[in-house]
């Protein structure tokens, strides 16, 4: 073979050679980008939606919004008859109102038992003090009554020195007499001695009008004295009624006090009813039904005179501000993919714009398929189907995307099909 031969042949292999290094350098690249720039058509618009149920049960009498309407939040969504409540609320201002009349019953009764109480203690001074005047009258009394008595003695002393006196003047008066008649003493004399007779009789009446009159005092002041010790029981017995009454009323004071408890609004009873009138205020605000936040009405089938149980959703809230993509990776490309990482979405509805985005966060767990929850509640942790790449298929797990600036010629739509490709090299500068 000569070298010319040789070179043709080499010539004529070559395109071959050069296509098939392409096509390898091609696999190359389209391997290291299928490998480091991670991409997924499994992707899913997600927002939150709140359920829509009414707080209160009653029939729906205004519906000021239609389905898949814009709201923003505290708007108005529909009002149910708020008869009922309206009423309960006016049953319960006039029981608080009774609460508090009863209240005030109670304190002018715990007033009253205060004055009273007042008033026997009063008494009981006052009594107090007719014993204490009972007590000086008795020992005044007592006083007089013994220098009563000492006046009588001091007559009856008296009494017998004049009759002594008396009794001697008589003998002298008879012996003068006789003298008188025997001529042996002179008439004078014997006059004389009868004067003083008639003078000491005078003496000794006196005495005894004397006894007379101390043992009158003694009388007197031992009758003071027994009307002085019946004041003084009199007055004892007021104290001990005055005692017993004030017991009785201290006792009605604490059992009204006892039935009172707290005074005005701190009461349990008016407590209890103003419980009773902001719960009966409370369902009133809640037949009005408002939008807990900007976003859509959907759902949504409600009309006037449909009647609407607590609890019981009746729509759906998406919430506008929400919005979002999940992107289901396959596990063998997490390592590619970190939080701030740029982020190109394609929404299926839209597949001609690219919307921009960051990884926001990445999963932190997944039920594997086939295995009944075993990484927890299928409504808390997310399950996902792999696709059948190859014989070994590695686990979705969801990366959640940050949407950025997204048109408003765009309708975002929860539940749509997107397609997510990262951009591992490029960082939200955020």
């Amino acid at each position: 073979m000569t070298i010319q031969s040789t070179l043709k042949n080499v010539a004529s292999k070559l395109p071959t050679f050069v296509l098939f290094l392409a096509a390898l350098t091609a696999a190359y690249f389209v391997y290291q980008r299928w490998t480091n720039q991670p991409w997924t058509r499994d992707g899913q618009v997600r927002a939150h939606i709140v359920e829509v149920a009414p707080r209160v049960s009653g029939y729906i009498v205004e519906v000021v919004v239609k389905d898949n309407q814009f709201v923003s939040k505290g708007d108005l969504l529909f009002k149910i008859d708020p008869s009922d409540y309206q009423l309960a609320v006016d049953q319960a201002q006039v029981q608080l109102d009774q609460a508090r009349e009863d209240v005030e019953a109670l304190e002018a009764g715990l007033r009253a038992a205060e004055a009273t109480i007042k008033q026997r203690n009063a008494a009981v001074t006052s009594a107090e003090g007719q014993i204490a005047q009972a007590d000086a009258g008795i020992q005044s009394a007592e006083a007089v009554v013994t220098e009563a008595e000492s006046g009588i003695e001091s007559a009856r002393a008296m009494i017998a020195e004049i009759e002594a006196n008396l009794a001697e003047a008589q003998r002298e008066a008879e012996r003068a007499k006789r003298l008188a008649k025997s001529k042996a003493g002179s008439v004078e004399t014997a006059e004389a001695k009868a004067s003083a007779v008639d003078a000491v009789k005078a003496q000794l009446r006196s005495a005894n009008a004397g006894l007379v009159q101390a043992q009158a005092a003694v009388n007197q002041a031992q009758a003071a004295e027994g009307e002085a010790r019946a004041r003084l029981v009199i007055s004892q017995n007021g104290l001990a009624e005055a005692q017993a009454a004030v017991i009785t009323v201290n006792a009605d004071r604490d059992k009204a006090q006892a039935n009172l408890g707290q005074p005005g609004d701190a009461n349990v009873r008016v407590r209890t009813a103003k419980v009773q009138l902001e719960k009966a205020q409370l369902n009133l605000s809640w037949t009005s039904v408002f939008a807990p936040c900007d976003g859509y009405i959907t759902n949504f089938d409600v009309d006037q005179g449909q009647f609407g149980s607590t609890g019981t959703p009746i729509a759906a809230f998406v919430d506008s501000g929400s919005f979002r993509v999940d992107g289901y990776f396959q596990e063998s490309k997490l390592r590619h993919i970190h939080p701030g990482d740029r982020a190109i979405v394609t929404l299926m509805s839209h597949p001609d714009i690219k919307l921009r985005g960051v990884v926001d966060s990445i999963g932190y767990a997944v039920n594997p398929p086939g295995i009944a929850n075993t990484e927890g509640s299928a409504n808390l942790v997310p399950q996902v189907q792999p696709t059948f790449d190859w014989v070994r298929l590695p686990q979705r797990v969801p990366v959640r995307i940050r949407l950025e600036d997204v048109p408003e010629s765009i309708q975002l739509v929860a539940g749509t099909t997107a397609s997510v490709a990262i951009e591992p090299n490029r960082r939200n500068s955020k």
